[in-house]
């Protein structure tokens, strides 16, 4: 059995560090300088559930000077500031989290790890081939967990999105993903898409906004975007006057609709990406050809005039009978 009572808190001192100072350079803008920081009291109830808070430190009196063990107290460091143009190395980011070396949720048996990293600075992006390589650390823990590690990308913002690499408990993480299946985040065409209402496509080739269909010159580069024809089918509540219409539409105007009218919109796109006349519309011309000559013919034969029937002349000439005598008293 077990019982419990209240009982008063025996608060818990230690010393800690704060955090450093900006890197100062005395007499000039840049170069080589000094950082700083103290050393002050903190308190906590010793659960390691609570964050620690700062105190007097007359209250850390009676402790030994040391931060987590260490007696050799540093207060200050060398440190650069940079100049314009050049590129630096940011501090060593915190321990991550231990984990393993697996594939598929599967452990290698390589054993447990914690990384960590300083990334670099370039002012100017001319001068990046000249930074350093970023610096990376691995120490040996223990319970280290599996993790899986996929690529994840943004909405497209003109011809460039962002491309990041996430764990499998949503962190986002500088590296783990493969970089063989990298997803593209640039995708600028060479040359520029620069003609009205177009744009870069994913797969580097300049087309045209939705609404707008291309024309190709012979070479395979876009010459213009025109305006798709829109075909409009009326329903049951149009009027009778209102019969098949075409007319263009516009993308960047919102669609006039009618109140309490429903119905469906086809895009009829007469032209191919390469500028090409597409097959249906070969089609659609010959049906017309056949229906045309089809109209000519049955009206040239509803208007042709009939021939009179040709009478036939009768001959009014009498025939002589001839009758032959037989003896006959009769007669």
């Amino acid at each position: 059995m077990q019982q419990w009572k209240p009982c008063l808190v025996k608060p818990c001192y230690r010393w800690r560090y704060s955090t450093w100072s900006e890197c100062r350079s005395e007499g000039a803008k840049c170069g080589e300088g000094l950082r700083f920081r103290n050393v002050s009291c903190f308190v906590s109830d010793g659960s390691g559930q609570q964050d620690s808070s700062l105190v007097d430190d007359e209250l850390c009196g009676d402790l030994e000077p040391s931060v987590d063990g260490d007696t050799h107290i540093v207060l200050q460091e060398q440190c650069t500031v940079p100049c314009p143009g050049e590129c630096y190395l940011k501090d060593w980011t915190v321990w991550s989290a231990c984990q393993l070396s697996c594939v598929s949720g599967d452990d290698l048996g390589f054993g447990s790890v914690q990384v960590r990293s300083r990334a670099v600075v370039a002012q100017d992006p001319e001068n990046l081939l000249q930074c350093p390589e970023q610096e990376l650390e691995a120490r040996p823990c223990t319970d280290g967990q599996c993790f899986e590690y996929k690529w994840k990308t943004g909405p497209w913002r003109g011809s460039s999105r962002q491309v990041w690499c996430q764990r499998s408990d949503g962190l986002n993480v500088t590296g783990g993903c493969p970089a063989t299946v990298k997803p593209m985040a640039d995708r600028s065409c060479d040359p520029p898409c620069t003609k009205p209402r177009s744009l870069c496509t994913e797969v580097g080739v300049c087309g045209c906004e939705e609404g707008y269909t291309e024309v190709m010159t012979s070479d395979g580069l876009l010459d213009q975007c025109t305006v798709i024809p829109v075909l409009e089918i009326p329903t049951v509540g149009d009027n009778k006057a209102d019969v098949k219409t075409i007319r263009a539409f516009n993308p960047t105007q919102p669609a006039v609709s009618t109140p309490n009218r429903v119905g469906r919109t086809w895009f009829l796109q007469p032209f191919g990406p390469d500028g090409k006349l597409k097959t249906w519309v070969y089609g659609v011309a010959a049906g017309a050809f056949v229906l045309l000559v089809f109209i000519i013919s049955m009206t040239y034969l509803a208007c042709k005039k009939p021939k009179k029937p040709q009478r036939r002349q009768m001959n009014n000439r009498l025939k002589p009978l001839t009758l032959a005598y037989d003896g006959d008293a009769d007669m």
